[in-house]
Order: C-alpha cells, then sequence, then structure tokens
C-alpha cells in the first residue's frame, strides 16, 4: 500500500483510534485527518515524527510504507505456520524456507521448518526413489535445526516442541539413546495442572464436557501405550497379542456402536501387525482376513469432518483435522500427502507380504 493517506487510515484503526482522538492529539481537525486518508491533502512536514510515534513506527517506515509490508508478510507466514494441516507438505517446506530465510532469528519459523523437514521425509514429491537415506537426511536437518531452537529458544511452548520433533526423529533412525536423552529434557509435570485447576473452577454442563475431554485424552494415551508393545514386537508372544485384544476391547466397550473415529488408526495399525506375525507363521488366509479389517478400519476415518462422539462421550463434538498421519510412520513408504487408505495400500510393498501377492483378494486391496 503505497499511499501514505491509506498507511494512516490502516495503522489509526490497528492502534484502535479515531479520526477525532488522532485529531486531537495532532492539534488539527478531524476533517484534515479524514482529507489525508482519502489521499486529499498531505500531513504537513511538522506532523510527519509526531503521527508516526502515535501510530507506534518511524517516520520512514510511515512514509515508506516497509514495515506494513513486513506486517503483511509476517502475516502470510503465520497464517501458514499457525494452520500448516491446511496446506500440502510442499507449500508449507517452501513457506518455511523463506520464513526462516527472512526472519533468521524468529525460533517460531526456525520450529516450523523443523516439522516440514520431518514431514518431507515421508513426501514423495521430494523423493527420487523411496528410500530410507533421503529420510534420513532430512531428519537429520530437523535434529539440527530443533537443536538451535532448544538451545536458544527461551519460549517454552516452542522449545518443548522441539524437543519432541527431536526425539521422534531419533526415534524413526533407531538412535534410541539419543533419543532418550531427548526425552529426559522435559520437565517433570506438576502435580499442579491445568486440567485440575479447571476441574476445580468449572461447573454444570461445561464441567462434564470439560471431563469427558479428560476422558478423552487418556484414552488417546491409553492406546498409544497398548500399541507400543505391539507394534515394535518381532513375534507373536502371548503378552503382545494380549495388549492388541485390551485396546480393541476397551474401544468396542467405550464406542458400543463399531464408531470408534479417530481410533480407526490404532486399530488400523493392531490388524496390520496382527496380519503380519500369521504371515510369518504361515497362516495366510488368516492374514488376509486381518488385512481386510485393516482397510475397513482406514475407510471410516473422520479426517477433516466435524462429528458428535457418542458412547461414553454423550455427544461430545470434535473438529477432525485432515490429519493423514497415522501412529506408526515407515520411512520410505508413507507418504502423509495421501490418504490413509492410500498409504496402507503402499505398505503392502514391504517383503513381509510377498507370500500374499499372487493371491486374488491380497491384489484387490491394492485397487
Amino acid at each position: 500500500m503505497n499511499n501514505i493517506g491509506q498507511r494512516i487510515k490502516k495503522l489509526r484503526k490497528k492502534n484502535d483510534l479515531t479520526q477525532e482522538q488522532l485529531a486531537d492529539y495532532l492539534g488539527v481537525t478531524y476533517k484534515a485527518v479524514s482529507k489525508w486518508e482519502c489521499g486529499l491533502t498531505l500531513p504537513d512536514l511538522s506532523l510527519i515524527v509526531p503521527l508516526a510515534r502515535i501510530l507506534q513506527i518511524s517516520a520512514d517506515e510511515l512514509l515508506s510504507g516497509k514495515q506494513e509490508e513486513m506486517d503483511e508478510r509476517r502475516a502470510e507466514f503465520d497464517e501458514h505456520c499457525d494452520n500448516h494441516l491446511k496446506y500440502d507438505t510442499k507449500e508449507n517446506y517452501q513457506m518455511a524456507l523463506m520464513a526462516v530465510n527472512e526472519y533468521p532469528m524468529d525460533y517460531k519459523y526456525l520450529s516450523w521448518l523443523a516439522s516440514c523437514e520431518m514431514y518431507v521425509a515421508y513426501c514423495s514429491e521430494y523423493k527420487e526413489n523411496p528410500t530410507a537415506q533421503y529420510s534420513e537426511e532430512m531428519m537429520e536437518r530437523a535434529i539440527k535445526h530443533n537443536d538451535t531452537v532448544i538451545s536458544d529458544c527461551e519460549d517454552t511452548k516452542i522449545r518443548e516442541k522441539a524437543i519432541w520433533n527431536a526425539m521422534i526423529c531419533c526415534g524413526n533412525m533407531n538412535r534410541y539413546d539419543e533419543a532418550l536423552k531427548y526425552a529426559e529434557m522435559f520437565p517433570k509435570e506438576s502435580p499442579l495442572t491445568r486440567d485440575k485447576a479447571m476441574d476445580l473452577c468449572l461447573q454444570g454442563e461445561r464441567l462434564i464436557e470439560h471431563r469427558k475431554w479428560g476422558i478423552y485424552r487418556k484414552l488417546y494415551d491409553l492406546c498409544i501405550a497398548f500399541s507400543r508393545i505391539y507394534w515394535f514386537a518381532e513375534s507373536k508372544e502371548p503378552y503382545v497379542i494380549a495388549a492388541m485384544d485390551i485396546e480393541e476391547m476397551i474401544l468396542k466397550t467405550v464406542f458400543s456402536d463399531g464408531n470408534y473415529f479417530d481410533f480407526h488408526k490404532n486399530l488400523c495399525c493392531a490388524y496390520q501387525k496382527r496380519a503380519e506375525f500369521e504371515i510369518k507363521e504361515g497362516n495366510y488366509d488368516q492374514a488376509m482376513e486381518y488385512l481386510q479389517i485393516m482397510m475397513n478400519h482406514a475407510q471410516r476415518i473422520p479426517s477433516g469432518k466435524k462429528c458428535c462422539v457418542g458412547g461414553v462421550f454423550d455427544s461430545l463434538s470434535i473438529n477432525f483435522s485432515q490429519d493423514n498421519m497415522l501412529p506408526y510412520m515407515i520411512n520410505g513408504l508413507d507418504d502423509i500427502n495421501k490418504t490413509i487408505p492410500k498409504q496402507l495400500k503402499n505398505r503392502l510393498k514391504l517383503e513381509v507380504y510377498a507370500p500374499l501377492r499372487e493371491r486374488e483378494d491380497f491384489k484387490a486391496l491394492l485397487i
């Protein structure tokens, strides 16, 4: 916006000033301010410095409009950073690179870039070949940027996000000792939590809704805890099967109508592992049955929808974001720009599924 009158109007409103208030501060009439903003006249040179002070910018910025351009640019970056799930991985990555280049000391943007680098590791648009080596290169970049944030950023929320992402990157590369070092950076939970405080302060329906949300989050944490037992297991040990059975039994009890909402993701992972265990034991028919159940769950994930959750939650309304990430990602195979059913079909390229590839029912899953 090159017109100084338009800049005055925009900055006046940004500072919650009326034309009359601005005129009073400057010792002019509101009609004079109106004429400036309409482009009919210009402020007297003697008024430029006090006018800039009132509008909280420098005189040079008022005359040139550079600060306004910077504000608009930052607003564009903030929109992408704060609402990254609305945009595809490629666009997010390019915007994050530009943001860090233009604002190199902004740790919010550096953390955003690190997150994008982690996502890009699973994005087919950035892969010449779907290899784990490519993913690890991007993970290394993400760790480096996260380390800078952890070391230099004083904002607790941004710093803890960087610790989490660095830990995930190390875990995905099987560098568990390094991942543990990041995990140990998290502060021990205070006994005085926000949830407990809210529980003491809220009343009536708001208190009931707050407690339902608490149960929902605890249920998610519980399912993730069970999945960590079976996802990394190498064989069908009794405790592994018990973890999968108990997880599903709990979900069936909580969601008696069989609609598990985003918990369908957890069951996708569980039935994928069940199928792989059966293949290793030569039980191919049973493995196919589990893979079909896995795909049925994938089709029912409520991505990008607002739903009223039933069962014990009794009509709790949840906005499910457009999130194509499964609880556990596979280097070189998963692509978060694709739907979860398509990602699962891609996972069937794993060597463990080779004994099923000539079966017609297996081929049908790939269609």
